[in-house]
């Protein structure tokens, strides 16, 4: 029997699939091969009683998920009730650990075998959350290493939320182990891109400044380079993850500032009087036109030039190429993906499913709006990604204490992400 390809409610038309929430309306009309050709039945033949219920079924159901996405369209997140402050205690045994969960968040599956650092760590950035959120925040319901199967359809994931049972109990973060196992390996190879990693005598550590990247997150990769290297016995896989979230922002604002050279040092450079005044002292021209007529090398070899000289003279500016954000935290993967338990517990099937802010369509206009792409980029180079991804990075935010913009936090609530009391 082939499906209902659209139904038109109220004046409304909505396409009906398997990925849009609906199902299948099993009502008592028959379609031939030619989806908009009725089978001929015999007028004269009565329906059974089995087919009227078939039908009256059908219907209800149907009307039931509509009336139910239209009057859940707009409600909030019901807040939690868990004690305002929790004091985290390591656990020395995985049944410790286990206990601590379901003691304090009613956890159903806390599951990370044998690895107990695992799940201290994760233990502890939820009583942060808690914290910072006063008990109000639903803590989802189970938490575990991910299966070779739900890695294989996300393997570039350190963890995802379950996105399809929000609002039950089978609602899950999951982590891929083999993943964040080899977080270390992985920021200690982002690292030879920039540092020297070798310990010279003077305890100096020599690095590779890519000029134009942002300097803030630079300095805050070489001070995880050098924990590294100086207490490798307290720096753990957590410690990486946070550097490798940093070394993507920092190579971000890098290419972002290779591809806009010409507006920077028009608007940025040429505009800071004490880099005119520098730069005048070195003989170096201050006028935008005299860069505009260089090939791509030319302007490069030039921008590398001017940098070098404003570097050599302690002028920093911020190019506004990366965001300033606080993702210096070891616990934002679990951040993140709870901003998306608790976002899809905020908003309804009716808006994110159909034509609502989290559409696919939605994510094009969101992507192509230079005035959101501009809010979003203040929080991180992630959530200018697409609306789920920047109410998530807010959340994040919001657990690490930072205070967002006004218009950051209009944003955040227009694409309806969870206003917790006490935010």
């Amino acid at each position: 029997m082939l499906e209902i390809s659209k139904i038109k409610f109220n004046g409304i038309n909505i396409t009906n699939s398997p990925n849009k929430g609906l199902s299948t309306f099993k009502g008592n009309v028959i379609y031939s091969d030619k989806p908009e050709e009725f089978i001929k039945q015999d007028k004269k033949k009565k329906l059974s009683t089995g087919q009227k219920i078939g039908i009256g079924a059908g219907v209800l159901a149907f009307c039931g998920i509509v009336a139910s996405a239209i009057l859940t369209k707009g409600k909030t997140l019901q807040p939690a009730n868990f004690k305002e402050y929790i004091e985290f205690t390591k656990a020395n045994t995985m049944e410790e650990a286990i206990e601590f969960a379901k003691k304090n968040f009613g956890i159903r599956t806390f599951d990370f075998g044998d690895d107990l650092e695992f799940a201290n760590w994760v233990n502890e950035g939820l009583v942060n959350i808690n914290n910072r959120f006063k008990g109000k925040a639903n803590i989802v319901k189970n938490l575990r290493f991910a299966t070779p199967e739900e890695i294989a359809k996300q393997p570039k994931a350190y963890a995802l939320c379950n996105s399809l049972s929000y609002h039950s109990d089978d609602a899950s973060i999951l982590f891929n182990k083999n993943l964040i196992d080899k977080a270390k390996d992985k920021f200690q190879s982002s690292l030879h891109n920039i540092i020297h990693l070798e310990k010279l005598e003077n305890n100096e550590i020599t690095y590779n400044y890519f000029l134009g990247g942002d300097k803030q997150l630079f300095d805050k990769i070489l001070k995880l380079g050098r924990k590294m290297l100086e207490q490798p016995e307290e720096f753990s896989r957590f410690d990486a993850l946070n550097g490798i979230t940093l070394f993507q922002d920092y190579m971000h604002s890098y290419v972002t500032f290779s591809k806009n050279k010409l507006s920077i040092l028009k608007n940025k450079i040429f505009t800071n009087k004490d880099s005119v005044t520098i730069l005048k002292n070195n003989d170096i021209s201050v006028n935008i036109d005299d860069y505009s007529r260089l090939d791509e090398k030319e302007l490069t070899q030039k921008t590398k030039e001017i940098l070098n000289i404003l570097d050599e003279s302690n002028i920093n500016l911020d190019f506004g190429t990366a965001p300033h954000r606080i993702a210096d935290n070891k616990f934002e993967i679990i951040y993140h993906e709870m901003g998306h338990h608790l976002h899809g517990m905020n908003t309804s099937m009716f808006d994110t499913s159909f034509w609502g802010r989290l559409s696919k369509k939605a994510k094009k206009l969101f992507m192509n709006d230079s005035g959101k792409q501009k809010i979003a980029l203040t929080v991180s180079h992630y959530a200018a990604t697409n609306p789920r991804e920047f109410v998530a990075e807010c959340f994040c935010a919001l657990c690490c204490g930072r205070k967002l913009p006004e218009d950051v936090m209009k944003m955040y609530e227009y694409y309806k992400g969870p206003i917790i009391p006490n935010m």
